[in-house]
């Protein structure tokens, strides 16, 4: 399992959406810390325990759209399957097929506090840039 603890993002100021700025030195890298970022957004990691494993599985025309595939399938496990993620592991097969899994929990409200209710993942000037072993993406989310 990856090491989330030297993946870097922020947020960053958006109109009228939540929009983070990711950092990683590989697009797995880039991928997993989109969804712990999003994560973030919704709830308190630190009080997460990861004792349940779900195997997800995402397609796309390119990275891009692979990168939005793989974070609606974790937020719909969110929002239908009641459950929050804290790690996260991915294997990026080509341009347009991923699998991977997100270790997390059912919610438990006693236990669980919510920052942000996130909507969608949008593809708004959604491009991964790289450069130098280095990528980076900025990804809006629809609150």
């Amino acid at each position: 399992m990856l090491d989330l603890t030297t993946l870097k993002y922020k947020i960053i100021d958006h109109t009228a959406d939540i929009c983070v700025r990711v950092f990683g030195n590989s697009l797995e890298e880039i991928f997993i810390s989109s969804a712990k970022a999003m994560m973030e957004i919704i709830t308190d990691l630190e009080k997460v325990i990861p004792s349940k494993e779900i195997s997800i599985r995402a397609q796309g025309e390119n990275y891009e759209e692979l990168l939005v595939k793989w974070l609606q399938e974790i937020l719909y496990l969110h929002e239908v399957k009641k459950m929050v993620f804290k790690d996260f592991e991915i294997k990026i097969e080509n341009a347009t097929r991923a699998v991977g899994k997100a270790y997390g929990e059912k919610i438990a409200l006693d236990r669980h506090e919510f920052f942000s209710n996130i909507k969608a993942v949008t593809y708004h000037n959604l491009k991964i840039i790289s450069s130098k072993d280095k990528y980076r993406v900025d990804i809006v989310f629809d609150i």
